[in-house]
């Protein structure tokens, strides 16, 4: 029985500061980005001129020339504060998002006449409110994201609609006689009109507070308000269906038929059969439809810490490329065919859950680092790492302040940069000159 022999050097070598040597550890890419996100960091807390910086880089890229070839001892010096001028430039050149000032200057809190275009609409959501004077009631709203065509423009002399651009949520309020008949919710591309006040969001104020303004900021929205749905008139469908409405509603379609399955299963034994909470839950990590979680439901997740598990985000992306890389490669499909397949597949579900910028983030880390994977052959897990956070870092610097980025690249750094070296330096030898002796196999 033939042991493997152990590698020699320190298990915190592969992790040593700017170690550009030409060993066979090291990981200039993992070391570039994280000195690219501490550059980040630095424009952050202090303001940095851009054309200074853009300034200070060609100098500082010949001094990294000349310490490669004279002085190779500190030449990571040279290279460490080249990346990190880098990250200050492309965190001061990036744009931020912003309000629209025609729509901002008209949340007011009059009554405006408003008309747009949907493009998007949350299904219609049911809540039991608790009422002391009437009993208990069902109040049916539905979120719709609004793209304002015309705006009501009331000043001292004139009474116009003026072309106005931007986005606004609404949240339309359905009446609770459910007696009456009453139209089918709002869908993508309908082009109404309705009379609103329109209020920019509140924000607290408190230190780490979270912001909701900057929140609807991120999603392109200024302004908010709520309106009965006697005060929505429908003007009618937009002449083509755009893609990403089509995309929405098929995801609806998946959520309805999720829903429904506890009805649909109801023939079957009770320890087989969904319950009304696990059909929402479902819905939610799989299509990321989260309109129908109760607060009990959310509370619970909440509390205990584990609320991503219901949105859909890098970790059941992750999940997904496992499952379809891990069958590509039981059928013996070629490691080029099989990394295709696991990234078309990723997109394609990616867009199916509403490409929100978690997903998409975790989706250009998966793509970037399968592919980076055929280049190093596995040998650099962290360089493989190190690409993709390079890569997700320039196109989008403030990313780096996201709970939901660090909490994706610790993890992965904790599992690639400190338990697979222990396990390689500890266990896995052990494992592999036994694998002929007993039933179970080494990955």
């Amino acid at each position: 029985m033939r042991v493997q022999q152990l590698t020699t050097g320190p298990l915190l070598s592969r992790l040593a500061p700017f170690a550009l040597s030409g060993s066979p550890t090291v990981i200039p890419l993992f070391h570039a980005a994280y000195v690219f996100a501490l550059g980040i960091v630095l424009a952050h807390f202090v303001w940095l001129r851009p054309s200074v910086v853009l300034a200070a880089l060609l100098p500082l890229a010949v001094l990294c020339s000349l310490a490669g070839s004279r002085a190779e001892r500190i030449r990571w010096l040279a290279l460490a504060a080249l990346w990190c001028l880098l990250g200050a430039w492309c965190a001061e050149m990036e744009p931020q998002p912003g309000a629209s000032q025609q729509i901002l200057a008209l949340s007011d809190g009059l009554l405006r006449t408003v008309e747009g275009t949907v493009v998007d609409a949350a299904p219609l959501r049911a809540e039991r409110q608790e009422n002391v004077d009437e009993g208990d009631g069902e109040n049916r709203t539905q979120r719709i994201d609004l793209r304002v065509a015309s705006m009501e423009i009331v000043d001292d002399s004139e009474d116009r609609q003026a072309s106005v651009d931007g986005t606004i949520r609404l949240t339309v309020r359905w009446p609770e006689d459910a007696t009456v008949q009453q139209p089918a919710p709002f869908a993508c591309g309908e082009r109404i009109r309705t009379v609103v006040r329109l209020f920019p969001p509140q924000e607290y104020r408190d230190p780490g507070a979270w912001s909701h303004r900057d929140y609807l900021l991120g999603q392109g929205i200024t302004t908010t308000a709520s309106v009965d749905l006697d005060r929505v008139e429908h003007l009618g469908s937009a002449s083509t269906s755009p893609l990403h409405c089509r995309i929405a509603a098929q995801q609806r379609r998946l959520s309805a038929r999720l829903l429904a399955l506890p009805a649909e299963m109801r023939g079957l034994p009770s320890a087989l059969r969904l319950s009304d909470d696990d059909a929402v839950m479902l819905a939610a990590m799989a299509t990321g439809d989260r309109t129908f979680l109760t607060h009990s439901l959310r509370v619970g997740f909440e509390r205990t810490g584990s609320f991503h598990m219901l949105v859909v985000s890098g970790l059941h992306l992750a999940i997904v490329a496992g499952c379809i890389f891990w069958i590509a490669r039981r059928v013996r499909l070629p490691r080029v065919p099989a990394t295709l397949v696991t990234i078309v597949s990723s997109f394609g579900y990616a867009v199916f859950t509403g490409f929100a910028t978690p997903v998409q983030r975790s989706l250009w880390m998966v793509t970037i680092y399968l592919l980076s994977r055929l280049l190093y052959r596995e040998r650099s897990p962290l360089n493989a790492l190190g690409l993709p956070a390079l890569c997700l870092l320039v196109a989008s610097p403030r990313s780096v302040f996201d709970s939901s980025f660090q909490m994706t690249l610790l993890a992965v750094v904790s599992i690639a940069g400190i338990a697979a070296p222990l396990l390689e330096k500890t266990v896995h030898p052990y494992c592999i000159a036994t694998r002929d002796s007993f039933v179970f196999r080494c990955a």
